[in-house]
């Protein structure tokens, strides 16, 4: 079979992705969305608003003939519609036209669509990881040519694909573009400028009368045998606004400062906490916000610290992103600690806490706690019991020598003049009866001089013996002296033996 070629421009172009809600993306007093598409800066709508001195393909146009408005991106002849811009990835997604050729006849063409764009002097280049050039059609060899990034005789470049099938039944629904429908092969990096050939003439127009090349981004184009079917079918039911491409973007127009040069007066990197990359695909260089920082590096104070504390509270993924487990999350300027509680430890990962112990440990300690709490119990329960046996002798001793009789006279001849003390009182008031403090001997025992803490002076008596004989007649001495006495008088209760 002869073959001839229709060489077709088929333009790549980029994608987009915005930062966290919240954060400013555009310039001050610049719109930041068109329709439902972020604009984050340095792309922005109208010229005040991007940064077209770097490049006019940041200018971005809201056509508001659609509703939702839809942002384009290019000149007035090659805009295309932008699906979404992403500053962390630095990457464009757009809509891009498909190249397609149709016969009524093996040598006939109805209907011919070349599409091209051409990408020097923007800031984007076709995506090598995230973009595939794919063939449609039964018997189609498809290639792709182009330069890279120079334009010149050594920077060509040729790839392409082939399909086969020599009915609509020899192919199936959802297939892998390996060669029987449809094709896909790579593209290289830095290709700023291609073209796709398709065949010139068909020996299968009957069934497949449309052939289709495009730029597609990984993994969005799944094959359908109605594809090859009727009159543009494809175009018609799934590329009606194109197909998407992604395109990687940067700063075109410089480089990185070199480790301690300083920042040239056009640095992209402006914002504080951020930082420069080397763009992987073309020259150029990408602004990053620093670990720990979120929002736009192209503006001023563009990258804001990320509270990683409050944002494990709003959403179960973040804690797995920034895990503090068993530990109090307590946030710092581009990061957070983990605190742990008393009786943890820190993982040495800043991601948790562990107990300073491990289980069997833990097991002993507790059981050694428990028998030393339960030896402590006793030993109180045990205080409080000869406590109370020793109040218990004091009570029997005091009423043995006399003591409720002593009260009964007291009350009986309302006494006032008699002072009931603690044998400590006793002996400190009396120097713990010095020979010195003697005053006589009376009939049932010894006379001391007391001095009590208030100063005043007593006469105490201590008695040789007391017996159930003599008990009552040492109370009515007691009673009796104190009667005839102007001063305190205090009378020591016991049975003292000499």
């Amino acid at each position: 079979m002869q073959e001839a070629y229709l060489v077709l421009i088929i333009f790549p172009v980029m994608v987009v992705s915005a930062t966290s809600t919240g954060l400013a993306i555009s310039l001050p007093g610049c719109p930041d969305k068109c329709g439902n598409v972020s604009i984050p800066y340095p792309f922005g709508i109208g010229d005040e608003c991007a940064a077209i001195r770097r490049s006019p393909y940041f200018n971005v146009t809201c056509n508001n003939t659609f509703q939702p408005p839809r942002p384009m991106v290019g000149d007035i002849k090659t805009s295309v519609e932008v699906i979404n811009i992403s500053l962390e990835h630095a990457v464009m997604r757009v809509y891009n036209d498909v190249s397609y050729t149709c016969f009524t006849s093996n040598t006939t063409i109805s209907e011919n669509h070349p599409a091209g764009f051409n990408l020097n002097s923007t800031p984007f280049i076709p995506s090598t990881t995230q973009n595939r050039f794919t063939v449609i059609g039964c018997n189609t060899l498809g290639l792709i040519g182009g330069y890279m990034h120079n334009n010149s005789d050594s920077d060509q470049y040729v790839a392409g694909c082939y399909s086969y099938c020599h009915g609509l039944n020899s192919t199936s629904d959802d297939a892998p573009c390996a060669g029987l429908g449809c094709c896909e092969t790579a593209i290289s990096p830095n290709l700023t400028d291609f073209a796709a050939v398709l065949p010139r003439q068909s020996s299968v127009w009957k069934f497949n009368p449309c052939f289709y090349a495009m730029l597609v981004e990984v993994e969005w184009y799944r094959f359908r045998r109605q594809d090859l079917d009727g009159n543009l079918r494809f175009i018609k039911e799934r590329a009606t606004r194109g197909v998407p491409v992604v395109g990687d973007w940067a700063i075109r127009d410089g480089s990185c400062p070199k480790d301690g040069a300083k920042a040239p007066k056009d640095y992209a990197c402006v914002s504080s906490n951020s930082y420069c990359v080397n763009a992987s695909n073309g020259p150029g260089y990408l602004c990053n916000c620093s670990q720990g920082y979120e929002g736009n590096p192209y503006i001023h104070q563009g990258c804001q610290d990320i509270d990683e504390c409050k944002l494990r509270m709003l959403e179960a993924k973040y804690k797995e992103l920034y895990p503090c487990e068993n530990g109090v999350c307590r946030n710092k300027p581009g990061g957070y600690t983990c605190i742990c509680r008393m009786g943890k430890i820190s993982d040495a990962t800043n991601s948790g806490c562990q107990p300073m112990l491990g289980q069997a440990e833990q097991v002993a300690i507790g059981l050694g706690t428990c028998v030393l709490l339960v030896m402590s119990l006793t030993c109180v329960i045990v205080m409080k019991l000869q406590r109370r046996k020793h109040m218990k002798e004091k009570d029997e001793y005091f009423k043995q020598n006399g003591g409720l009789r002593l009260y009964d006279e007291m009350r009986s001849r309302q006494v006032d003049t008699v002072l009931i003390l603690s044998e400590k009182e006793i002996k400190k008031a009396t120097n713990n009866f010095s020979e010195d403090r003697v005053l006589g001997c009376g009939g049932h025992g010894m006379v001391y001089r007391g001095t009590l803490d208030d100063n005043k002076e007593v006469a105490i008596k201590k008695s040789k013996v007391i017996d159930a004989n003599c008990r009552e007649e040492f109370v009515n001495e007691i009673i009796i002296l104190s009667q005839i006495n102007h001063r305190n008088i205090v009378r020591l209760l016991g049975c003292c033996l000499e």
